[in-house]
């Protein structure tokens, strides 16, 4: 299972990639180290609430999108998730996420 770090890591990665950021470009706009980007990437470190503010600032996110992360999932995990939401619905709710679920897969 990965954890909070890895997963926030991830996020943080692939928004700074999508900004066509380097590591010590985003350091430079949060007022870090390079080393420690790199380190907080790759899941070794976590950041503080005040970097967590600075990186949502530099990256133009809101400091909850940098929590958002459960696609980046490994897939057993996501299907466990999957079968646990499944599992505590109602009929009528489990028809209508049928419904949907097959629609989607059906594109």
């Amino acid at each position: 299972m990965t954890n909070i770090k890895e997963l926030f890591g991830k996020k943080i990665k692939e928004y700074r990639k999508n900004r066509k950021l380097t590591q010590a470009q985003l350091a430079e706009l949060v007022n870090v180290d390079d080393k420690h980007i790199s380190c907080i990437e790759s899941g070794k470190n976590f950041p503080s609430a005040d970097l967590i503010e600075r990186f949502a600032t530099a990256l133009e996110v809101e400091p909850k999108d940098l929590f958002e992360f459960y696609y980046l999932q490994e897939p057993h995990d996501l299907k466990e998730s999957i079968i646990s939401m499944i599992e505590k619905l109602d009929y009528t709710e489990l028809s209508l996420t049928h419904k949907y679920v097959r629609t989607f897969m059906l594109k």
